[in-house]
């Protein structure tokens, strides 16, 4: 018995040194970005802080899904997901405010990628407009011109389930008033005839990213409205693909972080968002998926630089729009069910 006796505290200490491996549960996109972030980010966060990351993939409404399902038993730490997002996420009380104590980079992003008063922070901005074949179309520069004649059946139309397709309603709100997107956002009621309008050119309503390749392959003559990082990946493969520059401006699509209410690692949840921040982690990220870094003083090659929506200057010239959400979420079933009335009589 004293043998066993003195054997016991050693493996004792092995078994805690185990234990005292930190696990940190995250949710990431079901995208190339969220691949990325698997791939380049995570072993290195590991690395560091002598953790394991484990990840579920999703996209936004299916992650907040996932926080709603472990409510009463929290398993998540930090969960991914779009600016659109936050404010129910915030509503429902599944995240908590980021402490800027924990994570100082904080403090170097644009103010316009903080959400709701610090419940969430933008990692990866993409431009949302109209994508068209430059080599083709040419001198498309308002989104008024969508509606002549010479785009008959030629219009490739976002879905009405993806969020974008609000933002299509909000510029034909814009174009019946005469108002700027950002005060049109808020009358969307005025824009229904003018969008009924554009019918006639449109030839299909998509809703995968691989139909985007229908514009360079001929079959139709301008998209949207979607996202940048659904465009420039194939146009710096060569493919005859662009962002058209409309004067109305552009919208944005925010990949966002949260920390999980009741989160069992908030310490290294907060560290994994710091960590994510970082330039050289930014500017991967950007370099790779075409979306600008929230955060100033970044230089990116040339032939990376004129893919992104940056700096905060270039954001400016482009007309740079986030919606607000708080007015738009609400009314969006209404939104959805007149859509696809609309689109599919």
């Amino acid at each position: 018995t004293t043998m066993k006796r003195r054997r016991l505290p050693t493996i004792t200490i092995v078994s805690r040194a185990f234990a005292q491996e930190k696990q940190l549960h995250i949710g990431v996109y079901n995208s190339a970005l969220g691949k990325l972030v698997q791939k380049e980010v995570i072993p290195a966060f590991e690395q560091q802080f002598k953790c394991r990351v484990f990840t579920i993939e999703g996209a936004t409404l299916s992650n907040i899904a996932a926080l709603r399902a472990t409510r009463n038993s929290p398993k998540f730490s930090v969960m991914m997901m779009d600016d659109v997002g936050i404010p129910q996420a915030k509503q429902e009380d599944l995240i908590v405010k980021l402490d800027q104590s924990k994570i100082p980079n904080l403090e170097k992003v644009y103010k316009r990628f903080i959400f709701e008063d610090g419940f969430g922070v933008g990692f990866n901005i993409s431009s949302a407009g109209m994508f068209y074949n430059p080599q083709v179309t040419k001198n498309l520069t308002s989104y008024e011109q969508l509606f002549e004649p010479r785009f008959r059946k030629r219009i490739l139309l976002n879905t009405p389930r993806n969020t974008q397709s609000v933002l299509m309603l909000i510029v034909a709100t814009a174009l019946a008033t005469g108002k700027p997107l950002k005060e049109a956002q808020y009358l969307i009621d005025q824009g229904w005839d003018k969008l009924a309008q554009l019918k006639p050119n449109v030839l299909t309503i998509y809703d995968s990213e691989a139909m985007v390749l229908m514009v360079p392959q001929g079959q139709a003559d301008v998209g949207g409205i979607d996202y940048s990082k659904s465009v420039y990946p194939h146009a710096a493969k060569g493919v005859p693909l662009d962002m058209a520059p409309l004067k109305e401006g552009f919208f944005t699509g925010i990949n966002s972080m949260t920390i999980a209410k009741n989160a069992p690692e908030p310490e290294l949840g907060a560290a994994f968002i710091n960590f994510m921040l970082q330039p050289t982690v930014m500017h991967m990220l950007s370099s790779q998926t075409f979306g600008a870094p929230p955060v100033e003083g970044i230089t990116f090659a040339p032939d990376v630089a004129k893919y992104l929506a940056y700096p905060a200057t270039k954001m400016d010239d482009m007309g740079l729009m986030t919606p607000d959400w708080n007015f738009i979420l609400p009314r969006r079933p209404a939104i959805l069910e007149r859509y696809n009335t609309l689109f599919s009589t």
